[in-house]
């Protein structure tokens, strides 16, 4: 099977995965919020605290799927399976490190502003989020197998199974059983397991020369990694000071329900982002595997492709919320103001108009083992925003606007500054490289925005159904604007093939 067709099975599985994920998460907010407005963030709050886990153990593993299919594709299998074992003994130790603290969490979870109703249900919620954190670390390696063939296919069908069998799982606890919001922790525990179990099973087929044994536990190579991967765990550090700190933020300083309305307003902007990064991880082994071969003319085409399709998909998303955010918060999240969590979305969002467009960029930063500059880039983003944040609390009344509007302000700023320049500067190309990209992607979103906001003085949208119809005719055409646009002419014949059953 050739690159193209593999990358076109693989995004197609990956977004059907995707999507089925979204599907349950947009069901089971409302049930949430019928049992307490101020439960939704807790669900957050926690996987928030499991964010800053996963940020050390990171460093151990952002690197771990680059060096081990990198040493597959160059046939050193020794290599390989020193760099898995050490790995996988390496996540196991650091799983044991984090059961003390978490169970701690779950021992005063009463210090944080929980209403006392629910105490006991959240204290079980997150006992069970925990234990998913703790299965999902030590199964992580073996999600090496399918990235490492470029099978993303095969554990994308495991993904929609997985997902199916959380929805059967919560669709019962929730019609037949009195309503809790624990359900959501062990609906999470079976969905892990069951894709861990999978993985395995992938590991063996795939990967056969691999092997999990004491003897090839190398410290040598768990520093390795942890050295370069470091970096990255101090850019994921960034990230949550930029991002998903404003959660904590929001309780500690403004309160429950402050909190609960920024987590339901960002549910939208982390789903854009979620199928942003869906999308991008398509593309990571055939980039990683260009280059492992040394072919630097392949790795540029499967980058700029990855950036027309980013635009292509992406555009349209980010461009229906600009246009009818409002309509859908006020049908979708009833208890709350329409017009709040519309800006409060757009804020969380606004950093994706941009990235959304080189989004790609940050996986030459790995390939290419530069991932110091970038990280100490995102240090400097993630202390300004919350310094800044502070700041703004004492002295204004935005209260969440600015909470979630600062960092968006500085990762516009580092998108549209560092990024794309110093990505060419990794791969030796010349500094405005990916910036036709940026611009082209700002058109397609402002154009289909104008194209949604114009149909609101066409149709009148008061209803699901009403939205979906002015939607999927919007889409139509924002899909015909993109595809002449966006698409290259091989880009065109390719979707083409596709659809029509051609290729």
């Amino acid at each position: 099977m050739n690159d193209k067709k593999r990358l076109f099975i693989n995004l197609t599985a990956q977004i059907m995965a995707f999507a089925v994920n979204m599907g349950v998460s947009f069901i089971i907010t409302p049930i949430i919020e019928e049992i307490s407005t101020e439960l939704t963030g807790f669900v957050g709050l926690a996987n928030n605290f499991i964010t800053c886990a996963q940020i050390v153990v990171s460093a151990l593993n952002t690197m771990a799927s680059r060096f081990i299919t990198i040493h597959i594709h160059k046939k050193d299998e020794q290599q390989a399976n020193e760099y898995f074992s050490s790995v996988f003994y390496g996540n196991l130790m650091m799983a044991c490190v984090f059961l003390i603290p978490m169970l701690t969490l779950i021992v005063f979870i009463d210090k944080f502003q929980v209403p006392a109703l629910y105490v006991t249900d959240i204290r079980i919620l997150w006992f069970f989020l925990f234990a998913n954190f703790f299965v999902s670390i030590v199964g992580s390696v073996f999600g090496v197998a399918t990235y490492s063939r470029d099978r993303l296919d095969l554990n994308s069908v495991r993904t929609i199974q997985a997902e199916l069998l959380r929805v059967a799982f919560l669709v019962t606890a929730y019609n037949f059983f009195p309503k809790y919001i624990w359900y959501i922790g062990v609906a999470s525990l079976l969905h892990t397991t069951y894709l861990t179990i999978s993985n395995i099973q992938f590991t063996k087929r795939l990967l056969p020369e691999i092997q999990i044994k004491k003897t090839y536990f190398r410290w040598k190579k768990v520093w390795e990694l942890i050295s370069l991967g470091l970096w990255n765990s101090l850019t994921r550090l960034s990230q949550v000071l930029l991002d998903e700190l404003d959660i904590l933020i929001s309780n500690l300083f403004i309160g429950a329900t402050a909190m609960s309305a920024l987590s339901v307003a960002k549910t939208v902007p982390i789903a854009i982002s979620g199928l942003m990064g869906t999308i991008v991880g398509v593309f990571s082994p055939q980039i990683t595997i260009a280059y492992a071969k040394g072919d630097k003319k392949g790795l540029v085409e499967i980058i700029k492709s990855s950036n027309r399709i980013m635009i292509f998909m992406m555009s349209i998303p980010i461009a229906f919320v600009t246009a009818y955010g409002d309509i859908f918060f006020s049908l979708w999240a009833t208890e709350r103001d329409p017009h709040q969590m519309h800006i409060l979305a757009m804020l969380g969002m606004g950093v994706l108009y941009v990235s959304m467009s080189i989004q790609v960029l940050y996986h030459v930063f790995i390939i290419t083992k530069k991932v110091k500059a970038n990280s100490i880039v995102m240090i400097v983003s993630g202390v300004l925003s919350t310094s800044i944040v502070f700041i703004l609390l004492k002295t204004t009344n935005l209260g969440l606007y600015a909470i979630a509007g600062v960092s968006t302000a500085l990762g516009l700023l580092r998108n549209l500054i560092f990024t794309p320049i110093y990505a060419s500067k990794c791969l030796e190309l010349k500094w405005t490289t990916f910036y036709g990209d940026i611009f082209t992607g700002l058109f397609s979103i402002a154009s289909i925005s104008l194209v949604g906001v114009a149909s609101r003085f066409v149709f009148t949208i008061d209803s699901y159904l009403s939205l979906v119809g002015v939607g999927i005719l919007v889409g139509i055409i924002a899909l015909i604007m993109n595809f002449f646009v966006i698409l290259k002419k091989s880009d065109r014949k390719i979707v083409l093939d596709k659809v029509l059953r051609r290729g």
